[in-house]
């Protein structure tokens, strides 16, 4: 909307009203219904991101939007000439201030301890394996044990051949 902060705006077309006991609902619109609203602020949501991909192709498109509103605050609401006030909200600073209930330990009064980790299935299995007695490995029967040739390639193999 194209309206400052702080003006008010006439809202004509009403889809449905409601009293608490009986509900007008309009086809399109209800007829005589008229909201009174107060802008609020202007801003943006939250980001959306639209991602395109198309498999085996390295096609991707990521763009982002920020859709724009306009936040209104309903003051009155008019229905057939009879007007109906809107009931005042609190804000959070109107709000009255609550009392901290007895057993609660914020930051500055108190700091908690850091909680510990807990052990990794492999870590416990590790823990009951050093309690039974282990045979000790010596570096000599590393070296004896024998080890499969590496691969050649082709090309390698093919030269020794020629000669």
């Amino acid at each position: 909307m194209d309206v400052e902060p702080g003006s008010r705006v006439e809202l004509t077309e009403v889809l449905l009203v409601s009293d608490g006991d009986s509900i007008k609902v309009g086809s399109p619109t209800v007829d005589g219904a008229v909201v009174v609203a107060e802008v609020v602020e202007h801003g943006k949501g939250k980001k959306v991101i639209n991602f395109k991909y198309k498999a085996k192709v390295r096609y991707r498109r990521k763009r982002g939007h920020r859709q724009g509103y306009t936040q209104l605050s309903v003051q009155e609401i008019t229905l057939d000439g009879k007007t109906e006030k809107a009931p005042e909200r609190r804000t959070a600073s109107t709000a009255p201030v609550e009392e901290r209930p007895s057993g609660f330990a914020g930051r500055e009064e108190e700091e908690a301890p850091a909680p510990t980790r807990r052990r990794s299935r492999a870590a416990t299995a590790e823990v009951t394996e050093s309690e039974e007695p282990v045979a000790e490995v010596s570096d000599e029967t590393e070296a004896t044990e024998t080890k499969p040739a590496p691969r050649r390639r082709r090309a390698a193999a093919s030269e020794e051949t020629k000669e």
